[in-house]
């Protein structure tokens, strides 16, 4: 029986080498190729045409949120999974306004991974386990602006605790001790805070990441 293919985009080879292991010993998948950035997805992808994508989104130069826009512009029948650790309300609802065919999160469970892929490839659109039914009901009040929504996938996973600890009116000192930085360290995360979110100051910056559901 014919296997079907998979392209993977993600800018880490341990992740692309774990994945390639994991489903070609399942014995239903090929992976037919992998792109370490969206930019390279681009070219590749319509050339090879898998049967199915799993997208990354948090990568340098062109990230996962924008290459899969681009690809469904393109294409819309395409079946774009995204595999991330990133799981904010606002970003899974952006993405499945845009029309993606499932939403896995890194850290699942090897059997609801494989379990997705099959209900992806069979037509049915599949979600984690751990993404819950609010996260996935789409409306005009739920969908924030785009702008600001493609901006959670660069976040890193430390800016996102220091934001938090911001938002609840911790000091920097206070940040620094509670995370193990140097003072110096948590006001360089707050500059690239105010950068990444084009935000003027500390207030806008909380105030906006509320707003997209950013913050609990």
């Amino acid at each position: 029986m014919k296997k079907s293919t998979l392209y993977l985009v993600d800018d880490h080879q341990l992740v692309i080498d774990g994945i390639i292991s994991l489903v070609e010993s399942s014995g239903d998948w090929e992976v037919i190729g992998y792109a370490n950035s969206g930019e390279e997805a681009m070219k590749k992808i319509p050339i090879l045409k898998p049967d199915i994508i799993l997208m990354d989104l948090e990568m340098p130069g062109m990230n996962g949120l924008q290459c899969t826009e681009k690809l469904l512009a393109q294409n819309p029948g395409y079946k774009i999974v995204i595999l991330t650790f990133h799981h904010e309300k606002a970003l899974v609802q952006k993405m499945v306004k845009m029309g993606i065919a499932g939403y896995i999160v890194k850290n699942a469970p090897r059997q609801e991974f494989l379990t997705g892929l099959q209900m992806v490839k069979q037509g049915t659109k599949f979600y984690s386990s751990q993404l819950t039914e609010s996260m996935l009901e789409v409306t005009p009040l739920t969908v924030k602006r785009e702008s600001n929504v493609k901006l959670l996938a660069l976040l890193t996973q430390r800016e996102r605790e220091v934001l938090q600890l911001i938002a609840e009116g911790i000091s920097s000192k206070e940040i620094a001790d509670r995370l193990h930085l140097s003072p110096g360290t948590v006001e360089t995360h707050r500059k690239n805070l105010l950068k990444k979110l084009n935000a003027r100051n500390s207030a806008e910056l909380i105030r906006m990441a509320i707003t997209e559901g950013l913050l609990n």
